[in-house]
């Protein structure tokens, strides 16, 4: 990651993420978009985003919502 990239924070939160529609920022009731540089050396890089965290079956639904977000709506009948 670049310290220019644009990264997602949660109001109160020390954990950034790398895109808006990340499943961590989902409750979050304010994003901030903050280029990575300006980030405090506490902050820590999402579970999800850096893929450390893998989504398992109780997650069923989460998967599925993503998964209908990244469909293109000519390809659903």
């Amino acid at each position: 990651m670049s310290d220019d990239d644009t990264v997602y924070v949660a109001a109160g939160s020390t954990r950034y993420h790398d895109y808006r529609e990340c499943q961590g920022l989902s409750h979050a009731r304010e994003v901030y978009e903050r280029p990575h540089s300006s980030l405090p050396e506490d902050f820590t890089r999402c579970k999800l985003c850096s893929g450390a965290y893998h989504l398992g079956s109780s997650d069923r639904a989460m998967v599925t919502a993503s998964r209908l977000e990244e469909l293109d709506p000519e390809d659903v009948g």
